[in-house]
């Protein structure tokens, strides 16, 4: 993610340079043109709504991707049941730390699914989970 996120700024960084380095193409010769009454200058408008557009993106941007982190960080209660004998096990666990068929809990220990077990989640934990993990 954060490699996603460098390689944006840097592609950002090198348009900048190119943009900043390039220069209109003049002949030497001979002087450019004067007008005897220039137009006004019409680009503050344009440039300020460029700007805005930009800031917006990077706060979007930014907001998305905290929300995209505390998504993935919330602890939730998983509850696996096995088909066969009805046993179940109660955990927690990140919720982007859950697999297909294994998750990690969150004093760390990895947890991996047989195929006759099912996975539960929820964010409200059971009444008799309180004491475990």
């Amino acid at each position: 993610m954060i490699g996603k996120i460098l390689f944006t700024l840097f592609v950002i960084l090198v348009v900048v340079l190119i943009w900043r380095v390039r220069r209109p193409r003049s002949p030497v010769d001979r002087p450019p043109a004067r007008l005897v009454n220039p137009p006004a200058s019409r680009r503050w408008p344009i440039k300020g709504l460029a700007i805005a557009v930009v800031g917006l993106m990077l706060l979007t941007s930014t907001f998305l991707l905290y929300e995209h982190w505390r998504d993935g960080s919330e602890v939730i209660f998983i509850r696996v049941v096995d088909a066969s004998s009805g046993r179940a096990s109660e955990y927690r666990a990140q919720r982007g730390a859950i697999g297909d068929r294994e998750f990690v809990t969150t004093d760390g220990r990895r947890v991996v699914l047989a195929e006759t077990e099912r996975l539960e989640t929820s964010t409200i934990s059971s009444p008799r989970a309180a004491g475990q993990n």
